[in-house]
């Protein structure tokens, strides 16, 4: 789905509580809104566009944008994270500016504050505002505006934070000009009463590791299957995040072309996975991973067809995978690091990042990249091409549809019963290599029928395009550990859960 069409899909679903219309610029409307938006769930303004919907478009549209970033920028107190971008439908520009939650509420306009109520801004009212200010004392509980025990100035790379400092000036997203280390770690939440937060010290320490063991980053490459004998590199990268960020992106660059056999056509396909679906996924997972954990981290597994970016985060309660792969409003799950990627410009149109990814793979005639969340965390795959190029639309879109299918059905505690039933029953059976596999599909399969309310056989084996024995033996150990039960007859009949698992799913 190009930029034109995601547009088309954002303005059909009409104002709301997270979408506002202007039919032209002005400073007052937008500043007010965007005021409200930051007091509420976030959201975008669109300009160019009347009340319903008709597409009038905006003059000058660049020249706007530039004057609004310098305007906002001193509008808005306190300083917070604003997209803005031109895009075109048709042959007309349009504004539109986009924002997540703020994380330092009551956000102020022209000396007012503003709340969003269904479609409508307006001034917050006194219970608003004490709500607000509740808010903000709570997200000062955050694990990243905790202090950090132990840590000096001379701790920090102040090189870097200068280099943010410059940079986020250069690029308009940040009024602060000066080469005040202190003021501007301030000014971002990142030092109070005399300490660093945990977040200064993930973005900013020149040895972070020291404080924060967990920051590790994990990179394993394997040159066939999941074995240690088949390893080319395992190895945890160290550093701050930009420093982290710098490293993954130099090896991503260094991958070049990979190549897969075909045995069906008897040859082997080059490809290259998108560097850039790559970094913005590796931007996502060092972002959005939950930092509080020293148990967690981030993995990055590399197969010779696949790539798995693992972190031990989870996504935000308003967030579904499904969601991901459509226009979606920006739920940071550490806004503090989120905006100062943002000031460094690693962050472009908030919450089109998961877009992006996709766009790229589709691109370069690779597989939907898939997202996929559990109680141990999130991963993104990405996937090679397929080795029968003739059947990759109409795979992909079967794909596509489980996963939604799978994706509606998962929730911690299904997800958890599954793998607890489904991994006793398989682990002393198999490889470490079949195992992962096996039980993964074996998984999708339980979430499937669930979701489903019953398959069949024929529906299954064309789903997980296995062979009808395949099959056929992942239904026969369902059965075995009582997990799924056949009803019906035996060329038409359907398989469902039975209703034992069911009962203790829900006792979970």
């Amino acid at each position: 789905m190009d930029d034109e069409q995601l547009l088309m899909e954002l303005l059909k679903q009409g104002e709301n509580d997270q979408l506002e219309f202007l039919k032209s610029i002005s400073r007052e409307l937008i500043g007010r809104n965007l005021c409200a938006l930051l007091n509420g769930n976030g959201g975008r303004i669109v300009v160019g566009v009347s009340e319903n919907g008709e597409i009038l478009g905006v003059k000058n549209a660049v020249a706007h944008k530039n004057e609004m970033q310098d305007y906002l920028l001193d509008a808005l107190v306190p300083n917070a994270p604003v997209s803005i971008s031109v895009e075109s439908l048709g042959q007309k520009d349009l504004l539109v500016f986009k924002v997540w939650r703020g994380s330092k509420p009551p956000y102020i306009f022209d000396g007012s504050i503003y709340f969003r109520r269904a479609a409508q801004t307006q001034k917050a009212t006194s219970r608003e505002i004490s709500s607000l200010i509740h808010d903000r004392k709570i997200s000062e509980q955050h694990w990243e505006r905790q202090i950090a025990l132990g840590v000096s100035l001379e701790d920090l790379d102040k090189k870097s934070i200068l280099d943010t400092i410059r940079e986020s000036f250069r690029n308009k997203r940040s009024k602060f000009s000066q080469e005040d280390i202190l003021e501007f770690l301030n000014l971002y939440g990142l030092y109070a009463n005399g300490a660093f937060t945990n977040a200064c010290v993930l973005l900013f320490c020149k040895n972070p590791a020291k404080f924060l063991p967990q920051i590790r980053v994990r990179l394993t490459e394997y040159s066939e299957g999941k074995t240690g004998n088949n390893l080319i590199r395992d190895e945890l990268l160290e550093g701050n995040l930009f420093t982290i960020r710098a490293d993954l992106e130099k090896y991503v660059q260094g991958m070049g072309v990979r190549s897969i056999f075909d045995k069906g056509q008897w040859k082997r396909n080059d490809f290259t996975f998108p560097q850039k679906a790559l970094q913005e996924g590796i931007i996502n997972a060092l972002i959005h991973r939950d930092y509080s954990s020293f148990s967690g981290g981030i993995s990055i597994s590399v197969y010779p067809d696949h790539i798995i970016i693992s972190n031990s985060g989870k996504l935000p309660d308003e967030i579904k995978v499904k969601d991901l792969k459509k226009n979606h409003s920006s739920y940071p799950v550490n806004p503090d690091l989120a905006h100062i990627f943002f000031l460094r410009g690693y962050i472009d149109k908030l919450g089109r990042g998961t877009l992006k990814v996709i766009e790229a793979c589709q691109q370069a005639s690779l597989k939907t990249p898939e997202w996929k969340e559990t109680s141990a965390g999130v991963s993104l795959t990405f996937h090679g091409p397929k080795t029968n190029p003739g059947k990759r639309a109409k795979d992909d879109a079967v794909n596509d549809a489980v996963n939604d299918a799978v994706n509606d059905a998962v929730n911690d505690a299904v997800n958890d019963a599954v793998n607890h039933f489904i991994t006793d029953a398989v682990n002393d059976a198999l490889s470490d290599a079949v195992n992962d596999a096996v039980a993964e599909r074996l998984i999708r399969e339980v979430l499937l029928i669930k979701q489903a309310k019953g398959k069949s056989l024929k529906e299954l084996m064309q789903t997980f395009q296995v062979a009808r024995a395949t099959m056929q033996r992942d239904l026969a150990l369902l059965k075995k550990h009582k997990i799924i039960i056949f009803k019906g007859a035996p060329k038409t009949g359907l398989y469902f859960l039975k209703n034992e698992f069911k009962e203790k799913i829900d006792q979970l």
